[in-house]
C-alpha cells in the first residue's frame, strides 16, 4: 500500500494534535472524513460565510497559500458532519454562534460586509478580550481547530517546514 504524503500529514495530526478532538468526537477515525464536499453539509449558508472570513483572516494568504486555499471551511464542515458527535456539534456550533455575534456587535452588525480593516479590527479585539479575561465561550476551540485544520493541509505543512523524508536518500545502497 503507498501512502500520500497528504495521508501521512493527516495521520500525524490525527495521532499527535487532533487526540484530544477526536475523543470528543466519539474516537472513531476516517481519513476520508478530511477530504471537503462542495455543498456544507453542517453548517447553514450564513455560519459557513462566516467561518471562511475568520478563517481567511487568522490564516490569509501571504506569499504562502492561506486557509481559504486550503480549504479550511470545507474541511471543518466535513470534520463536524462526519466525526463530531451531538455534544461536540452543540459546542461547536454554539461557539460559533457567540463569535458571530460578537463580531456583529463589534462591526456595526455586519461583519461579512464589513472592510477588511474592520472586520481584522473586530476580531483583534475579540482576540484580545479573550485572552485578557473576557472569555467567549468556546473561541479558543475555535481558533486552535481552524488552525489544526490548515496545518493538517498540504499547504499548512509546507509552511511548517515537513519534511516527508528527512535526511539524504540513496537509491544505491551496497548490501554487502
Amino acid at each position: 500500500m503507498t501512502i500520500t504524503r497528504r495521508d501521512a500529514i493527516k495521520t500525524l495530526v490525527i495521532s499527535v494534535g487532533g487526540s484530544s478532538l477526536l475523543s470528543a468526537c466519539g474516537g472513531q477515525v476516517s481519513l476520508e472524513a478530511l477530504a471537503p464536499t462542495p455543498v456544507p453539509r453542517f453548517y447553514s449558508e450564513h455560519e459557513m460565510a462566516v467561518l471562511s472570513r475568520v478563517s481567511d483572516l487568522l490564516l490569509p494568504r501571504t506569499e504562502t497559500p492561506g486557509a481559504l486555499d486550503s480549504g479550511v471551511p470545507g474541511l471543518l464542515d466535513r470534520l463536524m458532519a462526519e466525526w463530531a458527535n451531538v455534544e461536540t456539534q452543540a459546542d461547536h456550533r454554539a461557539a460559533l454562534t457567540g463569535l458571530t455575534s460578537r463580531l456583529e456587535t463589534l462591526t456595526g452588525g455586519d461583519f461579512l460586509g464589513a472592510s477588511d480593516q474592520v472586520a481584522r479590527q473586530s476580531l483583534t479585539d475579540v482576540d484580545d478580550a479573550e485572552f485578557s479575561g473576557d472569555q467567549l465561550d468556546g473561541y479558543r476551540e475555535l481558533k486552535g481547530l481552524i488552525t489544526e485544520v490548515y496545518f493538517a493541509t498540504e499547504a499548512g505543512a509546507d509552511e511548517r517546514g515537513w519534511d516527508p523524508a528527512p535526511g539524504r536518500w540513496d537509491p544505491c545502497v551496497d548490501r554487502s
